[in-house]
């Protein structure tokens, strides 16, 4: 029912894309079984219009039982602070980061620390006290082949869609042309799939995915197992190339250091020479 109902007619680009998108919807579900922060599920795409927004509005239904709030990732770094300090204050448990697209804020130290930060501490606006509130959301952001520095690269976990066509927003032969009417008639049914697959692998003894990811080991653990024991592969397998293409920052210092030893090889060079160049 979830792989060929739910995503059926949502063009994924590998099956790591699917598996790493069934994840996502089976974690707020699993996310009382473990300790510790979870990445950035990051849907994206080659061009607009391929189903990222609604991809992420329909696993959202199914885990809320109403469409999640997408709100644009603000500009300024003070006021994401002050958003997501309300978003958690407010226990919301699934947000949707939509449409980014400005590489200074994918850049952003607020959103990198908040992803690792659990529980999440900071002032209350217009007061001196301080908040803390656990970080137990799904977190999510659509955009259109996003490029990140290793701090954010390192923190999201990619499902790419790609329709291979010059307009996807065209779209002929869905399974489900109104998937909105559909999640929502058959809900119930969607979220006791998503349970019958987490209390199997309970069932199992609680076997350990294998999968590694850092800053989030014990959910990679956990979904990996939720995973592995129903058969499904694919989960994480698409990570590394996901972070060598996303990180602009590694691939700049990769090209210094490629000319600094195409010019001098192991030799000690002063600083002001390595500026010139």
């Amino acid at each position: 029912m979830l792989f060929e109902d739910l995503l059926i007619d949502f063009s994924f680009a590998t099956n790591a894309d699917r598996a790493n998108a069934l994840a996502m919807l089976l974690l707020p579900f699993a996310r009382r079984l473990f300790d510790g922060c979870t990445p950035i599920h990051l849907i994206e795409a080659p061009t607009p219009g391929t189903g990222k927004g609604l991809l992420a509005r329909m696993l959202g239904l199914v885990v809320l039982g109403v469409t999640p709030d997408t709100s644009p990732l603000p500009r300024d770094e003070d006021e994401l602070r002050k958003r997501i300090t309300a978003r958690l204050l407010a226990g919301d448990a699934f947000i949707v980061l939509d449409n980014v697209d400005d590489k200074s804020v994918l850049a952003t130290s607020t959103l990198a620390s908040t992803i690792t930060s659990d529980p999440y501490r900071d002032r209350i606006l217009g007061r001196s006290s301080m908040m803390e509130a656990p970080n137990r959301v799904t977190w999510v952001m659509t955009a259109n082949n996003p490029m990140f520095n290793n701090d954010i690269a390192r923190r999201t976990v990619r499902i790419r869609l790609d329709r291979k066509v010059a307009n996807p927003s065209i779209v002929r032969g869905l399974k489900h042309p109104n998937l909105h009417e559909w999640v929502t008639r058959n809900r119930a049914a969607l979220v006791r799939a998503c349970l019958i697959l987490i209390q199997s692998w309970i069932a199992a003894g609680r076997p350990l995915g294998k999968e590694l990811l850092g800053s989030f080991e014990a959910w990679a653990a956990t979904l990996g197992g939720i995973m592995a024991n129903a058969g499904i592969a694919g989960f994480l397998a698409n990570q590394a190339t996901h972070q060598s293409r996303s990180d602009t920052e590694s691939e700049a210092w990769s090209e210094l250091i490629w000319f600094w030893w195409n010019k001098w090889g192991p030799t000690e060079v002063r600083a002001t020479a390595v500026a010139e160049l």
